[in-house]
């Protein structure tokens, strides 16, 4: 469910929240709140760069009611998120709610765009046309959630209209309304704040076993699912996660279409859900204090910041199966360890050695690693911000901010010459991939600086491109392929850079391939065309015949044949 009464925002926080809008407006030289708040909005939610916010935005004439698109393809995740955003600019029109005929916009686009309706091109712009070829693209090869975020700045859907909405998705099989009101986003900034805060679970009965050594306590005992779910709700919106509890936890919730959170969703919702302790692996949450009474029955485990570093896919299941039966998941019981520690090398032990599936990080939980921190130290002195966390520096001019994924991305493309992955395995960047990326031997930040002026040379490209199609001043989209190829250019320079005995990290030098590089690239869409470059550029195989056809051969492409990389 999407609704749940809220108290009226106050003054302060819209100040909040425009102060975060406007911090996007100056660091970004944008020319109204209206445009700065899409790109806070979608910062906040998808925690995504400023470039791909920039190639997500569809906003403008015959945009359908759909003002951005982003497609997470990851291989674990297929997201399909929608944006619609509206922007009071006066404190006294905040209590304005979301405009309901916004509702059959968007629906009647849904519509059209799941029944692939080829007249969508005559009404879509073509920002948007092109998003609608890449949402077909993904639905043929995955089945994929559907996430619709209204975004306002005031006060969101009145309760029928969003009852109203949620039965019209219903017919669309995972399609979801979220909304993101003024009291959302000032929440979800208050969030940042560091104060400690407490938790209560309810142990079962007599089942339970503490124990202490050094400087960790532990304890072991038999939770309700019930209780899980009260803990994970969001305590301003209940029928959200919480995210802050599971900043530390190295899987992050992967969806209900995972094939293992299909199982436990199952398992919870079974007439069998009594088994659901002997299945499941449990949850382990790591704390800096926790107070129990021994030899009590069903005692309290008090918690102050709590982290649940293993069990997010349980967690988050156990919250959907609440939803669709609350009464259901009132016979669920699994296994809980709690540690108290306050060593946080340790409590990143915890998490890595409790999660047996192959670790997938965000950068935040790598944020305070020693060669995050030196990389900040290092590129400071030449008067650029690493951004260690999504908008650690906004208040900085976007052009002197170097962000974390994105530099990863670009190691991962032009140095290791893996393009594909940097497209479609971003995610790995900060787990498995970690030292292979954050080679310290390569990291000056004169090297970095020059990695990140080749990549601007690149994505300066793909503005314009975007540019140009928004304008309509083009009239195909044969060279819309840069939109997605950006990190293909990398590699192909990186390439060059070898065959032409060209040092990699000499900018001029770099520069001077660029030309020849992209008009390659081109040739080669050219002679596949039909192949939509959304695909092309996820493929595992285009690296290679991009390869060989620089090397002088033609070769059609193949891709259905191949795998993505991952």
């Amino acid at each position: 469910m999407a609704t749940t009464t809220h108290p009226n925002p106050t003054l302060l926080d819209w100040s909040q929240v425009r102060t975060g809008i406007q911090a996007f407006q100056r660091s970004l030289n944008l020319s109204s709140e209206a445009n700065a708040f899409q790109y806070f909005a979608i910062s906040k939610i998808l925690k995504i760069d400023d470039d791909e916010i920039r190639s997500a935005i569809t906003d403008g004439s015959d945009d359908r009611g759909i003002d951005a698109v982003y497609i997470d393809d990851r291989a674990e995740r297929k997201v399909i998120h929608l944006f619609q955003f509206k922007h009071v600019g006066n404190f006294k029109n905040v209590n304005n709610s979301f405009p309901s005929n916004e509702i059959d916009k968007i629906q009647s686009f849904l519509d059209c765009c799941l029944r692939k309706d080829e007249t969508l091109e005559g009404t879509c712009n073509p920002l948007l046309w092109s998003k609608v070829n890449d949402i077909w693209y993904a639905l043929e090869e995955a089945v994929c959630t559907i996430k619709i975020h209204l975004c306002i700045n005031a006060t969101g859907l009145t309760q029928p209209h969003a009852k109203r909405f949620e039965e019209a998705l219903r017919p669309y099989q995972h399609a979801y309304l979220v909304q993101h009101d003024l009291i959302w986003f000032s929440r979800l900034l208050s969030k940042g704040v560091t104060v400690d805060r407490e938790y209560d679970l309810g142990i079962v009965e007599d089942q339970y076993y503490g124990r202490t050594d050094g400087s960790a306590k532990g304890l072991i005992g038999t939770v309700r699912g019930e209780e899980i779910v009260r803990m994970i709700a969001d305590p301003d919106f209940p029928q959200e996660v919480d995210d802050t509890l599971f900043e530390d936890n190295i899987r992050l919730y992967l969806g209900e279409q995972n094939e293992i959170n299909r199982k436990i969703l199952t398992t919870a919702l079974s007439a069998e859900n009594w088994q659901f302790w002997y299945l499941n692996n449990g949850i382990t949450i790591v704390c800096d204090r926790m107070v129990y009474q021994p030899r009590s029955a069903s005692p309290k485990v008090r918690m102050t910041n709590p982290q649940i570093v293993n069990g997010g896919q349980t967690s988050h299941a156990l919250f959907e199966a609440a939803r669709s039966d609350l009464s259901r998941i009132q016979h669920v019981k699994l296994l809980l360890r709690v540690i108290e520690t306050a060593d946080r090398s340790f409590t990143n032990k915890v998490a890595e050695a409790t999660n047996s599936q192959t670790p997938i990080r965000s950068r935040d939980i790598r944020s305070n690693d020693s060669i995050q921190i030196r990389i900040e130290n290092a590129l400071l002195g030449h008067g650029y911000f690493y951004e260690r966390k999504n908008d650690q520096h906004i208040d900085q001019p976007a052009e002197a901010r170097i962000d974390a994924v994105k530099l990863g991305q670009i190691i991962l493309a032009y140095v290791l010459r893996e393009p594909d992955r940097a497209k479609t395995a971003s995610n790995r960047i900060f787990g498995e991939f970690y030292t292979w990326v954050f080679d310290e031997s390569i990291l000056s930040a004169e090297n970095i600086i020059a990695m990140w002026r080749i990549y601007k040379m690149v994505d300066g490209d793909r503005r314009r491109t975007i540019a140009s199609i928004n304008s309509r001043l083009k009239k195909t989209y044969d060279e819309s392929w840069i939109i997605e190829g950006v990190f293909h250019i990398l590699y192909m320079l990186s390439l060059t850079c070898e065959q032409e005995g060209t040092p990699i990290f000499d900018l001029d030098a770099v520069e001077k391939h660029y030309a020849p590089v992209k008009e390659q690239i081109d040739e080669f869409m050219m002679l596949n065309r039909g192949e939509a470059a959304y695909r092309v550029f996820r493929s595992a195989m285009t690296k290679q015949l991009l390869a060989r056809f620089s090397r002088g051969r033609q070769l059609s492409l193949a891709l259905e044949s191949t795998e993505q990389s991952n």
